[in-house]
């Protein structure tokens, strides 16, 4: 069972990846500029804007990755501790992103009450993903979730930090901005080199 799911994972990973194979240039070209479009606007939009553009960006990558999760998990009918682990981790995800946007959407949630439970949340998100390489029963998930744990990690400790009092909202924006600006410039340099790929 464990062995089905790191290869649905995996199989589910390179269809998604823009370096998957036969993938159009035009489709990567396409991510690039909206990464580095969102890299871009929050580079250059006010603090104030930022921080709330910033919250719900959060939210919905944690609702995103959680969604996926549980989607791998649908997929293996059999009974493991990976696919138990992965349901749970799609769960805390899901729960945390989903609650803080349905709560804002409906004005129930102030943006420094949201703060918490999204940096509560990419905590435990983050450090769940640390704890496979803790757990032997779960060595097929390391590699998966290793780059995820850390991000969220980071995430978390800058959002709880901002909302003890500490002013750290400015290096989460950032951090989000820097990724967002190299993720899309290098796609858009890869979507370049797969047409002159394809041209040649």
């Amino acid at each position: 069972m464990a062995k089905n799911l790191k290869s649905t994972v995996s199989h589910t990973a390179k269809s998604a990846a823009p370096w998957r194979k036969g993938v159009p240039w035009w489709l990567v070209l396409i991510e690039g500029i909206v990464l580095a479009g969102v890299g871009l606007f929050m580079f250059f939009g006010s603090s104030s804007t930022m921080v709330v553009i910033m919250g719900w960006i959060i939210a919905l990558v944690l609702v995103a990755v959680g969604a996926i999760s549980l989607y791998l998990v649908s997929q293996v009918t059999e009974q493991s501790p990976s696919r138990k682990f992965t349901m749970i981790h799609g769960l805390v995800a899901v729960g945390a992103g989903g609650l803080v946007i349905l709560l804002r959407l409906l004005n129930m949630l102030l943006p420094d009450t949201a703060a918490v439970v999204l940096g509560f949340g990419c905590l435990v998100y983050g450090g769940m993903g640390l704890y496979t390489w803790i757990n032997k029963g779960l060595v097929p998930l390391r590699r998966v979730s290793v780059i995820g744990a850390i991000f969220f990690l980071i995430i978390g400790a800058l959002l709880l930090l901002q909302a003890f009092g500490m002013a750290t909202v400015g290096m989460v924006v950032q951090f989000i901005t820097i990724a967002s600006l190299i993720a899309g410039i290098a796609l858009i340099l890869w979507s370049f080199a797969l047409k002159n790929s394809a041209d040649a």
